[in-house]
């Protein structure tokens, strides 16, 4: 590369982070930028923060092999916050194989609230540890008490885990038929949040989380379908519908329809492996479609 003394790895880094469609060759250079950083730094955190930054590069474009490679170069210089991550590579399998054992042990040792609740999803399947969903209780009420009072506070818009906890806490009361009366009410908040968050800092984790909060909330209301935004195409059952919608004063189409063993959706002329592909990478005039579904309007359902 030319002009290398003039390089500076950090303005390509957080210029990156503005971008809501990266170009390939933006990406590349925030990966060249990222690795010069890592390799150039001289204190533990720094090496930290820049192979965590990678590593979540890796894990949104799901190439989980370098995700791992990265949080485990972290966790060599001290990361608590990579075991989290990494514990979810080995409980999913994401690299190919599954180990609860070492899942529950980097959950545990990472000493996060996504530790905890994932060590709760544990108990409640008996994955590893006894199935005890008293246990699970007794985690997610814990979490739930601290995250609660952040539902309703701006600051915590993007971070808090109050949709993960919320629809976690409210199928678990489905299940052992507690009392209810409030967990509607935390399903929709969780809806909100999840929304804002993907609306500003995408992640395919966000849309398996929102089809989460959507099968927990039909257990309550039951399967009547309508559309209150895009996201309840999570919900839509079906191999052969047209869906309109309008933005922007334009009309846009969704065709829906089953292609050899698969269910399609095609829109501006490209085709989506079923719903969730399509809320993570649909886009219209080049901003993702779940950066403006609040202005989505008139969606209409044609089977």
């Amino acid at each position: 590369m030319t002009g290398r003394d003039s390089y500076d790895p950090y303005k390509v880094m957080h210029d990156f982070y503005r971008l809501d469609n990266p170009s390939e060759e933006e990406q590349f250079q925030f990966v060249e930028a990222m690795e010069y950083l890592i390799k150039t730094a001289v204190f533990d955190d720094d090496i930290i923060a820049f192979s965590y930054n990678l590593a979540m590069y890796y894990r949104d474009i799901r190439k989980f092999d370098l995700e791992k490679k990265y949080l485990e170069l972290g966790i060599q210089h001290g990361s608590d916050i990579g075991k989290e991550q990494l514990g979810l590579i080995w409980y999913y399998g994401l690299c190919g194989d599954q180990d609860y054992e070492l899942a529950y042990t980097l959950f545990k040792d990472s000493n996060s609230r996504t530790g905890e609740y994932m060590i709760s999803d544990m108990y409640h399947n008996g994955q590893f540890v006894p199935w005890d969903d008293d246990k699970c209780r007794d985690i997610l009420e814990s979490i739930f008490e601290n995250v609660e009072s952040e539902a309703l506070d701006e600051r915590f818009k993007l971070s808090t885990l109050y949709p993960e906890i919320a629809v976690r806490l409210a199928k678990l009361n489905y299940l052992q038929e507690r009392d209810t009366k409030d967990d509607l009410e935390h399903l929709f908040l969780a809806r909100d949040i999840l929304s804002e968050r993907q609306a500003r800092r995408p992640f395919w984790g966000n849309i398996k989380c929102m089809k989460q909060i959507l099968d927990v909330t039909e257990l309550y209301t039951g399967n009547d379908f309508e559309f209150i935004d895009l996201y309840d195409l999570l919900s839509l059952n079906t191999d052969s519908a047209t869906v309109n919608f309008i933005y922007a004063a334009d009309s846009y189409k969704i065709d829906i329809f089953r292609h050899e063993s698969e269910v399609v959706y095609e829109f501006q002329n490209k085709w989506f492996h079923g719903p969730e592909d399509f809320l993570d990478k649909a886009r219209i005039d080049d901003k993702r479609i779940t950066t403006v579904y609040d202005e989505v309007a008139d969606i209409t359902l044609h089977r």
